[in-house]
């Protein structure tokens, strides 16, 4: 039987996150998930019968609510399921996931503040600066959790931190190195100090100023888009979608690759309070077989490819109204 599951998201707020309840819960088994497959994952998970299972920054894709639901339903009634998350929820996700899950849900912080905040009175010091980079990597740097501790430490020198992590973390395998990089972090192993991931950071930092210059001399403009198709250089999706915006002088920039499932898309805003999550919840209901959200600033989707042109023009009508 083993005792304590930690699942979490793969990018930087999820991995701080993660790290943290790993503090909490030492010797947890450690995994990856995403919104399109969370349901499947806790299945799986639900056969150990596990005590204890953490979940953070994991965001509700409507899609697959039903299966979600299944899916928690399916562990033992002696099972503690603790989901902490900042992503926005309907009343009635909210409502379905408190009645089986101890939920911990805030708009405005990142995952890591949330789950720092809510083991914070057994934790290390070490914890306090993983909820910040976490807090920078998911530009959710500015809550009052975040400022006032800003002002105990030398912030350049966490942003610094924090920079190597976001800019390691495009060139770092998904699944191993990632993981490996978690644990770490729970340990209190700075970045800095990881020889591996400040060779890969300055790495990426360098193909990330080709990435723009490509995105510059390519990006296309439909409306208030600015979208980028299938860049040569795989990932850096969410950096190639704001430099869209930039590029074209939009309120949404999009990058987007095709794969045999189809069309893989990141979204950011620029200049505007349109609520992407809102946006693509609202334009992606019309097309069969797509999921897509995330935060008002930034999300993701995806769809069938021929349905990505028609997808563009309702955006795009979408973001006219702004």
């Amino acid at each position: 039987m083993t005792k304590t599951v930690v699942l979490s998201h793969g990018d930087l707020d999820g991995i701080t996150s993660g790290a943290i309840a790993l503090i909490k819960y030492p010797g947890s088994e450690f995994y990856f998930t995403r919104p399109s497959q969370i349901h499947q994952d806790l299945s799986r998970t639900a056969k150990d019968r596990p005590s204890i299972v953490h979940i953070s920054d994991i965001a509700i894709n409507t899609a697959k609510f039903a299966q979600l639901i299944q899916a928690l339903d399916s562990f033992p009634k002696s099972t503690i399921i603790q989901w902490t998350d900042h992503h926005p929820l309907t009343p009635k996700h909210r409502r379905e996931l408190s009645s089986r899950v101890e939920l911990m849900h805030e708009v405005g912080p990142c995952a890591a503040e949330l789950v720092y905040r809510k083991f914070e009175a057994n934790l290390p010091e070490h914890a306090l600066r993983l909820a910040l980079y976490g807090a920078i990597g998911d530009f959710c740097d500015d809550t009052p959790f975040a400022k006032v501790h800003f002002d105990d430490i030398d912030k350049r020198t966490t942003y610094l931190e924090a920079g190597i992590l976001v800019q390691a973390l495009q060139e770092i395998d998904y699944r191993r190195e990632s993981k490996d990089l978690v644990y770490q972090l729970s340990l209190g192993i700075k970045p800095s100090s990881m020889n591996d991931m400040v060779d890969l950071a300055m790495k990426a930092t360098r193909i990330e100023h080709e990435v723009f210059r490509y995105v510059q001399g390519n990006a296309k403009k439909l409306g208030e888009l600015g979208y980028i198709l299938d860049m040569p250089v795989y990932g850096y999706r969410g950096k190639s979608a704001k430099f869209s915006a930039y590029v074209t002088n939009s309120m949404i920039g999009i990058s987007a690759r095709t794969s045999d499932d189809g069309i893989d898309m990141s979204l950011r805003r620029r200049g505007v309070n349109i609520d992407l999550n809102k946006a693509l919840t609202t334009v992606l209901s019309d097309f069969e077989g797509a999921s897509g959200g995330g935060h008002p600033a930034a999300a993701g989707g995806n769809l069938e490819t021929n349905q990505f042109p028609k997808f563009l023009q309702s955006l795009s009508d979408y973001a006219a109204k702004y």
